[in-house]
């Protein structure tokens, strides 16, 4: 845990639940994203229901803010600034899974197979993100600054790399729905990544500047 938010003692037992309960929420959240993207780029359908995964992903969010709340409630004096920093940065944790079962939302609206120039462009994109979701873990868990750095200095590639995708694809001939589906692709991922840096700017900024990852640090 971060000696800065707790110092040289540990934190309490319910503000490290939390901890703990956005690490879940980060694991499950890749666990969607997997499912999602592989069924996109593969031309498979879904294996799983995303909506059910994402209620454990909500569910997750609602107890950390209950486990928030009374732990402040018992003792107001201690971990206060983790407190607040937990309060805030598990609605980005909550965001990535939405964006997970948004990703897979995509599927019935392609009217043919996902293949070729921006299928595979696509693809490289969702291999460098992928990794971001373990190193965010390690990141908020441990505080780790190098993970955290990692974490930003690749969102900010990601997001240039996306940007320049979803030009592509709008002065390109592909249909429409094929237009949807990776433009929509292309910005679900730049989202995910936008709120896993939220998370790492924790580790990086002081409160009044955390969930803004993606600027200089």
């Amino acid at each position: 845990m971060f000696e800065r938010w707790f110092g040289k003692q540990e934190g309490s037992v319910l503000v490290q639940q939390a901890f703990g309960d956005v690490s879940t929420m980060l694991r499950q959240s890749g666990k969607m994203f997997d499912l999602a993207a592989e069924a996109l780029l593969e031309n498979r359908p879904l294996e799983r229901d995303l909506d059910a995964l994402d209620d454990v992903v909500d569910e997750s969010e609602r107890r950390v803010r209950r486990l928030v709340l009374e732990h402040l409630s018992l003792s107001p004096g201690q971990d206060l600034v983790a407190s607040l920093i937990l309060a805030s940065i598990v609605q980005d944790a909550e965001r990535v899974g939405d964006f997970a079962r948004g990703l897979g939302e995509l599927l019935p609206l392609a009217g043919s197979r996902r293949e070729g120039r921006f299928a595979d462009e696509l693809r490289a994109a969702v291999e460098k993100l992928r990794p971001l979701f373990e190193l965010t873990e390690t990141a908020f868990r441990n505080g780790d600054r190098d993970s955290a750095e990692q974490v930003v200095s690749c969102h900010r590639e990601l997001k240039a790399t996306l940007q320049s995708y979803t030009v592509s694809v709008a002065e390109s001939d592909l249909g429409a729905d094929m237009a949807v589906v990776y433009s929509g692709a292309a910005r679900i991922l730049r989202r995910i990544s936008a709120h896993l840096a939220n998370l790492c700017s924790s580790v990086m900024q002081p409160y009044d500047r955390i969930r803004h990852g993606d600027e200089e640090v």
